[in-house]
C-alpha cells in the first residue's frame, strides 16, 4: 500500500529572528493583508517562497530568493536523511490539544491505484499556481497533510518510543501555537514506520492541489526517471486518524448576490426558525442566516437527488453545494468559503447570507474516498494548517 521513505529535509539555520517569526501558513489560507504581514516581519520569512507577492515573475523570484537562502545558509539541508516527527500544540476554545504528525517523503500514486486517496475535488487555477511554482523551485514548499488508520496504535506508539526522553532538534512558537520537531534518522526506527505504512492507505486531508501538481509535475518529467527518483516522491504530514488532537472544522459559505438563493430553498428544503444559542450545543446540518435570522434546513421528502452523487446524498456539504450554492453561483452570486464561524456570522452583518454547514468526521472522509468519490471543493478544514517552512523538501 502506502510507500514513505526519509529525506535530507531543508530547515532554517541559526537566525537573528525566532523561528516562529519566520514560518507562514500554506498559500492557500493567506490573504493579501496577511502577505504584507509576513513579507514585513522578516526578510527570510517563508511566504517569499511559499506564496510570493504578485509582482513580475513571482516564480523565478521565489526560486532565486531560495537558491540565495541556500547559499547563504538561511535554509540549511540536513547531512543525513531521516523522518521528521512533529507535536503542535494549539487551543480550540479553551481546551488545549496536541496533535502529532510525521513529515516524510510520500510516494505518488493515481487515484485509480487505491493507495493515495483523495476525498475532495480541486480547482484548475491552484494547480496551475502550485505547479509554476513547483517547475521553478524544483522544491515541496509546503506538505499535503494525510491521514491513516491506526486504531490499536501501533504507529503512534513505535513513534512515541524512538523520541521518548530525547530533545527536539527545533522547538518555537507562532501565535498561541507551539511546534517542536525530532529529527529520526535510526534505520530500525525507520523501517518500522514504513513497513507500518505499508498495510496501510493513505487519506489526502489537505493538499489536494499540491498532491495532484506533484502528479502533473512526475508526468512531465518523469519519464525514464527511476522507480525512487525524487520527482516520484511528495512533501507529507501524516497523521492517524485516530489521534486525539485531530480536529476537522466545516468550511462555511458566505454569499453575495444571492437571489437564486431562496428559490432553490424553497424547491429541495424545509424551513425552521432555530436560536442561535442552540447551534453551541449541536450544530445543525445547515443553517442559513441573514439579517439576524437563523433558519434551519431540512431536506424536503420530496426532493429530487438525482444530481447529487449517491455517496454524498446524506451530507449537508453535499446537499448544500448542488442543491442550493450552484444555482446561486450560476446565476452570479459570489461566494466566499471560511472556516471561522465568527468571520462568516460577521459577513451578514453587511449584507451576505452565511450558509453554515456541519463538519464531517474522519470516517465519512474514508467512506467517500473508499468509494472512489471526492466531494465538493472546500468541504473540510482540517486545523490548525501546517507551517510552511518548518520543514522542505528540495528534489536535487
Amino acid at each position: 500500500m502506502a510507500d514513505v521513505a526519509p529525506f535530507r529535509a531543508l530547515r532554517y539555520g541559526e537566525q537573528s529572528e525566532p523561528l516562529g517569526e519566520l514560518l507562514c501558513p500554506p498559500y492557500d489560507v493567506i490573504s493579501p493583508e496577511e502577505r504584507d504581514r509576513l513579507y514585513a516581519q522578516s526578510p527570510h520569512n517563508f511566504v517569499r517562497i511559499e506564496f510570493p507577492k504578485p509582482d513580475g515573475d513571482p516564480y523565478a523570484r521565489a526560486a532565486a530568493d531560495l537558491a540565495a537562502w541556500r547559499l547563504r545558509g538561511v535554509l540549511k539541508q540536513d547531512s543525513a536523511a531521516a523522518i521528521y516527527v512533529h507535536d503542535h500544540e494549539f487551543s480550540v476554545g479553551k481546551t488545549r490539544v496536541r496533535r502529532r504528525g510525521i513529515h516524510c517523503a510520500l510516494r505518488l500514486h493515481r487515484p485509480e491505484e487505491g493507495v493515495v486517496m483523495p476525498h475532495e475535488l480541486t480547482f484548475p487555477k491552484a494547480k496551475e499556481d502550485r505547479l509554476a511554482l513547483l517547475r521553478a523551485t524544483r522544491t515541496n514548499t509546503s506538505a499535503i497533510f494525510g491521514v491513516f488508520e491506526d486504531t490499536r496504535g501501533e504507529i503512534a506508539g513505535g513513534v512515541s518510543r524512538h523520541i521518548e526522553a530525547t530533545r527536539p532538534t527545533a522547538e518555537t512558537t507562532m501565535g498561541d501555537e507551539q511546534h517542536r520537531v525530532w529529527a529520526i534518522g535510526d534505520r530500525l526506527a525507520i523501517g518500522e514506520f514504513r513497513d507500518a505504512l505499508a498495510k496501510r492507505r493513505v487519506y489526502i486531508a489537505d493538499g489536494h492541489h499540491r498532491y495532484e501538481t506533484a502528479l502533473t509535475y512526475l508526468a512531465e518529467r518523469g519519464a525514464g526517471a527511476s522507480a525512487h527518483a525524487a520527482i516520484g516522491y511528495v512533501l507529507a504530514y501524516l497523521c492517524s486518524a485516530d489521534d486525539p488532537g485531530l480536529r476537522i472544522f466545516a468550511t462555511h459559505r458566505i454569499v453575495r448576490g444571492d437571489g437564486a438563493l431562496d428559490r432553490a430553498i424553497d424547491r429541495y428544503f424545509e424551513r425552521s426558525s432555530i436560536n442561535a444559542r442552540a447551534m453551541a450545543d449541536s450544530q445543525p446540518g445547515i443553517v442559513v442566516v441573514r439579517g439576524g435570522r437563523y433558519e434551519q434546513l431540512t431536506l424536503r421528502a420530496d426532493a429530487d437527488l438525482s444530481s447529487v452523487r449517491p455517496a454524498w446524498r446524506d451530507l449537508p456539504v453535499a446537499q448544500a453545494e448542488e442543491l442550493l450554492l450552484r444555482e446561486a453561483r450560476d446565476a452570479g452570486a459570489d461566494i466566499a468559503y471560511e472556516h471561522d464561524l465568527n468571520v462568516a456570522l460577521a459577513a451578514t452583518e453587511t449584507g451576505a447570507t452565511a450558509v453554515l454547514l456541519r463538519p464531517i468526521d474522519a470516517e465519512t472522509l474514508r467512506r467517500v474516498a473508499d468509494a472512489g468519490e471526492r466531494l465538493p471543493q472546500k468541504t473540510t478544514y482540517f486545523y490548525p494548517k501546517v507551517p510552511a517552512g518548518l520543514i522542505v523538501r528540495a528534489l536535487d
